[in-house]
């Protein structure tokens, strides 16, 4: 009888085991089964969460911060770098970012401390590399991150590649989307951008070689966008129109050098911040001294655009700075469609805003930032 007894107790041991083994077995799968794999724009390979619910950002176009907007998930935005605390635009499209903490950045310095304490599924990571110290600049910051146990999805910026192109800002958009499983959600917004800039392609695009205007992108506050950047390619490839400054990205200029140029018009970017067109026609120092450029053909026609501190980058707002660009070199084929009207139905759209969210959000594009300082 106790030799039953005992035999019985073993093999309920025994099968006890066995289960609790093959229980762990798949516990373990199924962890496995929670991760997934995503391709960064470094060509790395970045294993996260299946639901990702929690991430830190740190951009300069601001299409990770804008599209997690438009999916809904602003709320999962928990940290972000210094360059979005102090962007006014950015916090109006998103006021989350007023109260989550500032990281830094790769520039400045990234505070490893506060990140290790927030702890994100995931950061997301734009890169400015055109050089090898640039890259091992964020390519040390990415290792110091993910020493802690947080991937990082590396982007790289629109304007890094040798030959520009804007669907290289929309794949930002589209592994965002793949992150936290939007993939409709990010093909619906893509597919809705480039229908907006097709629209001024199909306006512009048999315009004669002989009469397509000359234009020149000044970049505040005293540098222009020459052929290599993709403001240039916007200018040149999209709306049609030559560039006049025919090598470089950023290319410091003087005034003498402008009156040189001479553009028919004139396209001011937000780079350091939105330069009113007024203190252009004032002839006002800012940057440079805009009462010795009064003789600019484009100051005395009248064919001055000013675009906001966010909208001239490769990013959500393109396209409506795009047809601000289009209309002012060329009126003619534009000169149905209302500026205002269009720019508010883009943000009342694109960003789900109320009418009165969405002026509050057009005005924060005349955020000055250094220009005001």
């Amino acid at each position: 009888m106790f030799k039953k007894l005992l035999f019985g107790v073993i093999l309920c041991f025994l099968l006890s085991y066995i289960f609790s083994g093959c229980n762990k077995n798949i516990e373990v799968q199924n962890e496995s089964d929670s991760y997934k794999t995503v391709k960064d724009m470094w060509d790395r390979e970045v294993l996260i969460k299946r639901d990702v619910k929690s991430a830190v950002i740190m951009e300069w176009e601001g299409l990770a911060t804008k599209s997690m907007k438009i999916f809904g998930l602003e709320e999962n935005i928990v940290g972000v770098d210094n360059y979005a605390k102090k962007n006014t635009f950015r916090n109006e499209i998103a006021p989350v970012l007023k109260d989550i903490p500032d990281i830094g950045s790769a520039w400045t310095g990234v505070n490893y401390e506060t990140l290790a304490k927030l702890n994100p599924d995931v950061v997301f990571m734009e890169l400015w590399v055109t050089n090898e110290s640039e890259k091992d600049l964020h390519a040390d910051a990415i290792d110091k991150i993910e020493s802690l146990g947080i991937p990082v999805i590396a982007f790289v910026s629109p304007s890094c590649y040798e030959t520009p192109d804007i669907e290289t800002a929309w794949r930002h958009i589209s592994i965002v989307g793949e992150v936290f499983n939007k993939q409709k959600e990010a093909k619906k917004l893509i597919d809705s951008l480039n229908d907006k800039i097709e629209f001024i392609r199909e306006r512009t695009k048999d315009i004669p070689e002989d009469e397509k205007a000359n234009v020149v992108i000044f970049a505040t506050s005293n540098y222009v966008m020459g052929k290599k950047s993709i403001q240039s390619y916007f200018l040149t490839e999209i709306i049609n129109a030559n560039n006049l400054v025919l090598s470089g990205d950023f290319v410091k200029i003087s005034e003498e050098q402008l009156l040189n140029f001479d553009p028919e018009v004139l396209i001011v970017t937000g780079h350091d911040g939105y330069l009113d067109p007024s203190i252009i026609f004032n002839g006002e120092q800012c940057g440079i001294n805009w009462g010795n450029v009064q003789d600019l053909s484009a100051i005395k026609n009248n064919r001055v655009v000013s675009l906001g501190y966010e909208e001239w980058r490769a990013t959500i707002e393109t396209p409506i700075a795009l047809l601000k660009m289009a209309k002012a070199i060329y009126p003619e084929k534009f000169e149905d469609i209302d500026i205002d009207t269009e720019e508010l139905k883009m943000y009342m759209e694109d960003y789900n805003l109320s009418k009165e969210e969405a002026l509050r959000v057009i005005e924060a594009q005349k955020y000055t930032a250094s220009l005001g300082s």
